[in-house]
């Protein structure tokens, strides 16, 4: 780059000083305001050298080149006077860092003035002593003072730099270690339009330095009704944009909560049994802080009185330690406090209810609470900001309703069902929730401090409005009523959504990638959409490091679709519903799996923005009342795009996948394996079972599912009946739950006599397919059943229709029967018929399927998945640190 150094003709006339500190002011069109930058840092009251350096950015106005010159000449040992073309205030700020660094070895910060500014005389004193004072500080930063149109404003308190996020607390004035900028962080010349110095000082902070504010910097900037700063602010969304793909990781929901812990926790959570208040984003991070209630009452009041400076959590939140632990065994601490909070949008106050019941489930209700009923809250949660009104009212009459027979202050209550098993019988019932956040309100307004909360104790303005509002911070990726309080610094995380979690095939897959890939070291997180209540029983909680209910009365799975894609209806949810919440809840994951979730395939878009992988489990298509087929598959094509990785659960489905219009490189077949594993000693009875069945012994048949149209249970009933009918040889075994809405027809009572219940557990699944010989499925469209896969682990043969992936692992009379779609009945009875008096044929079957199915687990299954995302995630990692890197070079 071409550049002049205009330097004295005679230098053995100039006196060598070795500078601490070098003031580098750009010049561009403020040739007559210049000369009192000059003149304020030559008064400079310092007892070190300083050195200036003049940056003439191409300025066309002859008069700031006679100016710079005269004053370099004039001063010639304290003054150094650059020129160069014109390439933007960043690229000029650069010009004289770099030729200050390079020319004195000496300097140990730059202080950037620029040139319509001014210091009074103590400021760089002021800011070199703060700067040695502050050995952990790469900048100290100044409150603003204008001139010119007058306003003072208050930057101080601890630096954020969440809060940096929101807003420039830093001005480009600022007094910059030399450290910096051998760290290789240069302002961006890319950043033309403004906020240069908000981007460096983001830079800065990501490399791993933080700034510190003084009060009394003594730095006075011009404001004036028209400037390049107004300029940039027409211009703020888009240059605020472009700083966010720029720190992607800063400004991603993990950043941000992962900020909002360390700087500013959301949380104040009251322990009524320890005295203790945790301050925390998440409960369960290690480096949540822990203060005595009188601690956390003395910051509190320091808070109320200068809350431009200091930081409360704007949430506060009355419990008991037993109720976080009975939460925490439920896998329920988190989704719990995410839901609290968003009720907090419409309600005073949110309360938490705990109740026990037998059955393994966990599920929840809602109700408000005004005039209806007594409050046993384990838990009460309050609105920000409500607290400080309640203290500052002159009286707690109207909040002591929160704790009156009934309570008459408006609130919602959230009644949490959970097992027994959950709930230890040394547990206290914490139930006062509500009479002890009273008292700690009537307490405070007694306190000796109130008076001053009607004292103006700073004749600066608050400049940092978000210090009170930092839990919003993090809400704005999403665009969320409340960011998912989960910080996950460690591990790798992934989601499973699911519409609802009951004993379906869909769940068991789930279930099951989960336990395989916990296995490789991944954290599972259950996520139920569109029930209040699920099934939950230890194989789960063993399994799901945590379970979130959506909890969004506005989401709808499926209906209404004013729109369609290739017949299968589009849910309005998914395209034009309110999806923040949606967002937030899956936004800290590193992966989200999709099963079955209908509308949820709209989240996944934003996600995929926001660096979460995202990937769609696909098992079956469903069948229109006019046999067209639709449904998930369907929904997986219209938002294809969306997903990272699309995960069938056979390789019939991903050909079909692909000769449907989805890339190859993004299908990964998941192919289903059987969904448990044999209880001990089974394997062995199943082998002595099938060898020691006797020729004549009746066969054994099995039906083993849902009783609804899809599984052809009208099918089901006349091939039971025919076989009594023609007095075949079988002993009949229905198990499942009639759904009568969805019959075409009525079972006859002599059947529905024969039903038994659902098996859930391993250990009764086993032992049915133990007992059985075949296993009958007439559906008319499955995906890949898993009972099939069981059944024939257990040596049962199967006899199913040919649909979905049926045909991938059942072989027409080598392992099993299939059954065409047109003559299902008749095909059946012909093969009931022939294995009634074929004994032999039963053993070789048998054992071929039992053969055939031991190559099948989910740990092999999943492994093509697990590959594909450490590969994945290594690319995504090298290209943050690349663009790191690139962000931190000096463009020149």
């Amino acid at each position: 780059m071409q550049q002049i150094l205009l330097r004295p003709q005679d230098a053995d006339t100039v006196p060598v000083q070795m500078p601490r500190l070098a003031v580098v002011v750009p010049i561009f069109r403020h040739s007559v305001l210049l000369a009192e930058a000059i003149e304020s840092v030559l008064a400079q009251r310092a007892d070190f050298p300083i050195q200036l350096v003049l940056v003439n950015d191409g300025c066309p106005h002859r008069e700031t080149d006679l100016v710079c010159r005269e004053y370099a000449l004039s001063y010639p040992d304290r003054i150094t006077y650059l020129r160069k073309p014109n390439g933007g205030l960043s690229d000029a700020r650069n010009h004289g860092i770099r030729h200050a660094l390079a020319t004195w070895a000496s300097v140990e910060a730059i202080y950037m003035l620029d040139a319509d500014n001014r210091l009074r005389p103590d400021a760089m004193a002021n800011a070199m002593a703060a700067l040695a004072q502050h050995p952990d500080a790469g900048w100290i930063y100044p409150n603003i003072d204008m001139f010119g149109l007058s306003w003072n404003s208050d930057y101080g308190g601890d630096y954020s730099l969440l809060i940096h996020t929101m807003i420039n607390i830093c001005e480009a004035g600022s007094l910059i270690r030399r450290e910096v900028f051998d760290a290789g962080v240069y302002f961006d010349t890319s950043f033309k339009s403004g906020f240069e110095d908000w981007d460096f000082f983001l830079t800065a902070a990501e490399a791993g330095f933080r700034g510190r504010n003084i009060d009394n910097f003594g730095f006075l900037y011009r404001k004036r009704a028209e400037s390049m700063l107004a300029d940039s602010e027409r211009d703020a969304e888009a240059i605020r944009s472009e700083m966010r793909k720029k720190h992607k990781r800063l400004f991603s929901p993990r950043g941000l909560l992962e900020l909002e812990q360390k700087e500013a926790p959301r949380y104040a959570i009251f322990l009524a049994d320890r005295h203790e208040v945790l301050l925390t984003v998440d409960p369960d991070a290690p480096d949540g802080r822990v203060l005595t209630v009188a601690e956390f009452e003395q910051q509190w009041w320091r808070t109320q009185t200068d809350n431009s400076q200091h930081h409360m959590p704007p949430i506060l939140v009355m419990t008991h330690s037993s109720v976080l632990e009975q939460l925490r065994r439920g896998r329920l601490l988190h989704g719990v406090l995410w839901t609290m909070e968003r009720r907090l949008t419409q309600h005073c106050f949110a309360a938490l209810e705990i109740e026990p019941r037998e059955a393994d489930r966990i599920g929840w209700s809602e109700q408000e609470a005004q005039g209806s009923t007594e409050l046993h809250a384990a838990m009460v949660m309050v609105r920000p900001g409500l607290f400080n009104e309640v203290v500052r009212d002159s009286s707690i009459a109207w909040v002591a309703g929160l704790a009156a027979r009934p309570c008459n202050v408006p609130s919602t209550v959230l009644r949490l069902q959970l097992p027994d098993a959950l709930l230890d019988e040394r547990d206290d019932f914490y139930t006062a929730a509500a009479h002890d956040l009273v008292a700690l309100a009537a307490r405070y307004q007694a306190s000796p401090f109130r008076d001053a909360l009607s004292q103006q104790w700073d004749w600066r303005v608050p400049g940092i409005s978000w210090r009170s509002r930092t839990h919003e911070i993090p809400r704005a990726p999403t665009r969320s009523t409340a960011a998912y309080p989960r910080v996950a610094t460690d591990g790798r995380h992934v989601g499973f959504a699911l519409p609802l979690v009951e004993f379906g095939g869909v769940e068991r897959v789930a279930l099951n990638v989960a336990k395989a890939m916990k296995a490789e070291g991944w954290i599972p997180h259950l996520f139920v959409l569109d029930s209040s209540s699920c099934n939950f029983s230890q194989e789960w909680r063993e399994t799901f490091e945590s379970v979130t209910f959506l909890a969004d009365p506005d989401f709808k799975i499926w209906e209404p679709a004013s729109s369609s894609y290739i017949g299968t209806g589009v849910p309005d949810w998914s395209r034009f519903g309110n999806q923040g919440d949606a967002t937030a809840m899956f936004a800290w994951l590193d992966v989200l799996i999709n099963f079955h979730g209908g509308a949820i395939s709209g989240v996944m878009g934003p996600l995929k923005r926001l660096g979460v992988k995202t990937a769609v489990s696909l098992h079956l298509s469903d069948l229109s009342p006019f046999r067209r087929h639709n449904g998930s598959t369907y929904l997986g094509l219209a938002f294809e795009h969306a997903y990272d990785l699309i995960l069938p659960c056979s390789h019939q489905l991903a050909d079909w996948c692909h000769a449907m219009g989805m890339p190859a490189d993004k299908i990964i077949p998941l192919p289903n394996a059987p969904s448990f594993d044999l209880p001990e000693g089974a394997e062995e009875r199943i082998v002595a079972r099938r060898v020691n069945r006797a020729a004549h012994a009746p066969l054994r048949a099995i039906y083993l599912g849902r009783l609804d149209h899809q599984k052809g249970v009208e099918r089901l009933v006349s091939i039971v009946e025919m076989a009594k009918v023609m007095r075949l040889p079988i002993e009949w075994r229905l198990i499942g739950k009639s759904v009568m809405a969805d019959m075409s027809v009525e079972i006859p009572l002599d059947i529905a006599n024969m039903l038994e219940p659902p098996l859930t557990t391993p250990e009764g699944l086993a032992e049915a397919f133990e007992w059985a010989d075949i296993f009958i499925l007439p559906s008319y469209y499955e995906g890949l059943p898993l009972t099939i896969l069981e059944a024939m682990r257990s040596g049962v043969i199967p006899i199913a229709t040919d649909t979905g992936a049926v045909t991938e692992v059942v072989r027409q009379w080598e392992n099993g029967i299939v059954l065409s779609q047109n003559e299902t009945i008749a095909e059946a009875m012909s093969a009931l018929k022939c294995l009634a008096k074929d004994p032999e044929l039963v053993l070789r079957l048998s054992a071929r399927a039992r053969a055939d199915v031991q190559r099948r687990s989910w740990n092999s299954a999943v492994i093509p998945l697990l590959q594909r995302l450490e590969i994945m995630q290594a690319a995504e990692k090298k290209k943050e640190q690349e663009g790191t890197k690139d962000g931190r070079q000096l463009v020149s």
